[in-house]
């Protein structure tokens, strides 16, 4: 059996070639050196403690040839294209690893229309029998096939201390800091004490925070509502249940098998306990979510970035409060229909625009609700730093190689306060509703702000060449402030973030950052704070910072 992609040919020794005799190496597949490198990595959380890099600089200090479709040695440079001939460059998104066939449908879309070339990643669908495919076929294992690597966090990670100085990868090391449900409490936790909870609903870690969380309750009774959501790390509105108060801490205590784990080893159901919204605001009598979509277009200096598209997704039921039970789809008596708004929940469900509930609640009420979304925002990725720092340190990308595409999901309550509930590392890009209008309205949401990402970042054939190289000769410096601007002209609908932000100057050090009311300093260098400082004086920048998209001309947000 052998399948055909943009060219490249596979035969069906399939990854275990590589796994089982990885001196070898395999027709169309990474060097051997770079296969027991990855294997090394593919039990490696990027959270785990940062290791040593070896001696070299990108993925090929190792040597060895390329073997990839690519051709000619690893670290040779992209040449640009011949005069009179589209200039072009390869990318590879891992179908497979993503939730459905569709959800990098867009991303394809907007790279081609860039000068893109599919250069591999085997389909998620087998196109005769509709069924899911299994090659166990990623882009680490082929990190000479392609300049643009799309993936989700666990198969990009294997690629990032690999990288070639000429590639680009779409996720940034260290921010699952913020894009687990865990981890993102945690982040901001650390950072900003009891303030995170004017951030995100009170959140506590299962088992390790139990007797903290009974102290609280039991010390608190007049700030507790009664209701608490348990959670776990699945996505898609799945792994949850709600339960009161009285009830919480015997259904904390659930326990599951799974078939990898030895017989009668289980585990804890349930990671986290969130303090539960119970007045959330309501439209038409049910509740609602927002889901905001963030770029961080660099980390070094930190560039971010919130687009001014969004989604608002409805329960496909009424709420009522004391309907409290439900059964989801593993067996754990989820939460009742109406209080979940997540769209994989709500399929076929009403979607509006951000333009449609500014203009339910008024411009007023939606000036300060996009206000502190972008200010929750800033929020959650500044106490992703020093992890992230961390995590980058270990794994040293070149130069301004990394950036990620994130999907945030807000709920609003009855005082028009927006919680932080969730960061999502690869939001699903699928256009899809029974509805032709309502696909229509989800399409005009997500297609500009794909678009205006892969504009804002750059992504284009010159980047991939010698001269457009980071760090090659006649490459922009992408850690100055001209550089800033060029990028904040070419943002589209996205809106900048730094000025929320804590600056350098009182976040730096220890007692620094404890005046600002920080527990930890933030590891900005001196670029952060050259950026930073522009940011305060630039003009250009304070208009843009100032906009608030869903208040402007209708005319000016209809998609293209």
């Amino acid at each position: 059996m052998a399948w055909t992609l943009a060219g490249w040919q596979r035969g069906d020794s399939r990854h275990q070639a590589a796994e089982h005799a990885p001196s070898r190496g395999w027709a169309a597949g990474p060097s051997s050196a770079a296969t027991q490198r990855a294997r090394r990595r593919a039990h490696r959380d990027v959270l785990s403690v940062p290791r040593a890099r070896g001696s070299g600089g990108g993925g090929g200090e190792d040597g060895g040839p390329e073997d990839g479709p690519g051709g000619g040695p690893q670290q040779r440079a992209r040449q640009p294209a011949a005069a009179g001939k589209r200039r072009q460059f390869r990318f590879w998104i891992d179908y497979q690893a993503f939730s459905s066939a569709g959800s990098a449908e867009l991303i394809e879309r907007a790279l081609v229309a860039v000068g893109g070339v599919r250069a591999g990643g085997p389909p998620k669908l087998d196109a005769s029998t509709g069924a899911k495919r299994d090659d166990g076929v990623y882009g680490y294992m082929h990190m000479d096939s392609w300049d643009l690597l799309w993936s989700v966090t666990a198969k990009a990670a294997l690629a990032a201390d690999l990288l070639r100085p000429h590639q680009m990868l779409a996720i940034v090391p260290g921010l699952l800091a913020v894009s687990r449900k865990t981890t993102l409490i945690r982040s901001l936790r650390d950072m900003f004490g009891d303030a995170a909870w004017g951030i995100v609903p009170r959140s506590y870690k299962l088992p390790d925070e139990l007797d903290e969380w009974g102290q609280w309750v039991a010390d608190n009774p007049g700030a507790d509502t009664g209701m608490w959501m348990l959670k776990n790390n699945k996505q898609r509105g799945t792994g949850l249940r709600l339960v009161r108060t009285s009830e919480a801490f015997t259904a904390c205590f659930e326990t599951v098998s799974r078939p990898d784990l030895p017989p009668g080893v289980r585990l804890y159901r349930w990671y986290l306990a969130q303090q539960y919204i119970t007045r959330p605001m309501l439209i038409d009598g049910r509740k609602f979510g927002v889901r905001v979509w963030v770029l961080v277009s660099d980390v070094a200096p930190l560039r971010l970035y919130m687009h001014g598209r969004g989604l608002v997704l409805f329960s496909s039921h009424r709420y009522d409060a004391e309907l409290v039970g439900g059964t989801d789809d593993g067996g754990s008596g989820g939460p009742a229909p109406g209080h979940v708004t997540n769209y994989a929940q709500n399929e076929n469900g009403d979607v509006w625009s951000l333009v449609q509930l500014a203009a339910h609640v008024g411009a007023a009420a939606f000036s300060k609700l996009w206000a502190d979304m972008c200010r929750a925002a800033a929020m959650a990725f500044a106490a992703a730093l020093p992890r992230c720092a961390e995590v980058m340190e270990g794994v040293r990308p070149p130069a301004h190689s990394c950036f990620q595409f994130f999907g945030l999901d807000f709920l609003v309550d009855a005082a028009a306060r927006p919680w932080l509930l969730e960061v999502n590392a690869t939001p699903s890009m699928k256009v899809e509703h029974e509805n032709p209008n309502v696909a229509a309205l989800i399409g005009a949401q997500k297609w500009p702000a794909v678009r205006d990402m892969v504009a804002l970042v750059g992504i284009a054939p010159q980047r991939f060449e010698e001269g457009g190289a980071a760090g090659g000769r006649g490459a922009p410096d992408r850690s100055t402030p001209a550089y800033a601007l060029e990028e904040l002209r070419r943002r589209g609908g996205f809106v900048p973030l730094l000025h929320l932000l804590p600056h350098p100057a009182v976040s730096t050090t220890p007692e620094a950052a404890a005046g600002a009311g920080l527990l930890r300093p933030l590891p900005w260098g001196r670029a952060d704070r050259v950026l930073r400082d522009w940011c305060k004086g630039s003009r250009e920048y304070q208009a843009a910072a100032a906009e608030v998209p869903a208040l402007g001309s209708e005319a000016a947000l209809v998609a293209t």
